[in-house]
């Protein structure tokens, strides 16, 4: 695969990966706003950038534990 792949493919590039953070409505599943941030930013770092960005009231939210 390694020299074969080179020559079919060219060299191989590196990727930055990006994050998608988002809020969505439970009853309307709307996505409220969002926040792409780069890999190394930890879901806890996002999540009050998340908050501002909201116009409206929040009565509860729901996150898995990296939030």
């Amino acid at each position: 695969e390694g020299e074969w792949k080179v020559k079919k493919h060219g060299q191989e590039r590196r990727r930055i990966w990006r994050k998608l953070h988002l809020a969505v409505d439970s009853k309307t599943h709307e996505i409220i706003c969002a926040d792409l941030s780069l890999n190394n930013v930890t879901d806890s770092e996002a999540f009050p950038g998340l908050i501002r960005q909201t116009h409206r009231k929040i009565r509860a939210a729901s996150a898995d534990g990296a939030y």
